[in-house]
């Protein structure tokens, strides 16, 4: 605060002042943006003026929340100017007695709650499983506002891979400080096409395009469905299904993608760099399965997941 009237003194002093006295008109309704109100925000000047400039940045009040008002009462604020100022200044008052402040503010309804679930969705597609997803609330919170300025929002699923989540956390944020914090809770669907079987299929059987078909399901309510009929085609069953059933992967005889004994490249990524090495797998591996390979190097072995055929990422 002193600083604010050793700025107004250095304003009197410095600049040359009209023969005119300064006047402030106040203002009887005023609306704002900030968390503080200024005098140039509830008056208005005859001049422009380095004076009026800086006596308009002085804060007078703090603001009401957004869309809230309250009400300033002129007389106050005057006198509190009058006991700073320099002695001999001109300033003629004039105006409204009390001064009514509304704060605007953003209003976020619901539809733009569910809007923003559905965005962030979209956002993910390129690493989640192809799907229509669709995410019902069981309830959604009533209408509130939010300050003006740049908004963010930040959307927390409940499980980083997103399938499955039952709520979602929203974090608004108003030039980058956090002003609403929410937490949805409701169903996620990801509907798309996965295998089922046509028919009654035992143990052992191979399979074949007669036996299985595609049908439209709710991924989150699977493990590891098949989403491609290539990826099952001409594979043995582990276990006997009945018709209807979904065909899930674990149930199919996949061939081990690395085999004991095989040369493999192992690669990790540390903090942004991708390192790689040589090692021999010491067991079989199917894909996402995790395998024990010696490293070339070090002679260690190491814990590594199969990605692919030949290639392996270590565990961290």
């Amino acid at each position: 605060m002193f600083k604010s009237f050793l700025l107004l003194a250095v304003c009197f002093f410095v600049f040359p002042l009209s023969s005119q006295a300064l006047e402030i008109t106040f203002l009887s309704d005023a609306k704002v943006n900030g968390a503080q109100i200024t005098l140039g925000d509830i008056a208005k000047f005859n001049e422009e003026s380095p004076l009026a400039e800086a006596i308009a940045t002085k804060h007078v009040h703090i603001s009401p929340k957004p869309g809230m008002s309250t009400s300033l009462n002129a007389g106050e604020i005057k006198t509190k100017f009058i006991n700073n100022l320099p002695p001999g200044s001109s300033i003629e008052w004039k105006g409204a007695s009390v001064v009514n402040v509304t704060r605007n503010g953003v209003t976020i309804n619901p539809d733009d709650i569910e809007a923003a679930i559905a965005e962030y969705l979209d956002g993910r597609s390129s690493d989640l499983p192809a799907a229509d997803y669709l995410f019902i609330p069981r309830e959604l919170p009533l209408p509130f506002m939010i300050p003006t300025g740049q908004l963010d929002i930040d959307v927390i699923p409940a499980t980083p891979n997103v399938l499955g989540s039952r709520r979602f956390s929203l974090i608004y944020k108003v030039d980058n400080k956090t002003v609403k914090n929410l937490s949805i809770r409701g169903k996620l669907e990801a509907m798309a096409p996965v295998a089922v079987l046509s028919q009654n299929v035992k143990r052992g059987a191979i399979l074949n395009p007669t036996m299985v078909r595609m049908q439209t399901k709710d991924l989150s309510k699977l493990r590891t469905p098949c989403t491609n009929l290539r990826e099952v085609l001409g594979k043995k069953l582990t276990r006997s299904l009945r018709t209807g059933s979904v065909l899930d992967l674990s149930s199919i005889d996949f061939p081990p993608l690395i085999r004991k004994g095989q040369l493999v490249k192992m690669v990790v990524s540390h903090n942004g760099m991708l390192l790689t090495a040589k090692g021999i797998a010491s067991m079989n591996g199917k894909k996402d399965q995790i395998i024990r390979v010696l490293n070339s190097g070090s002679r260690k072995e190491i814990f590594c997941r199969v990605a692919a055929p030949g290639l392996v990422e270590v565990q961290i």
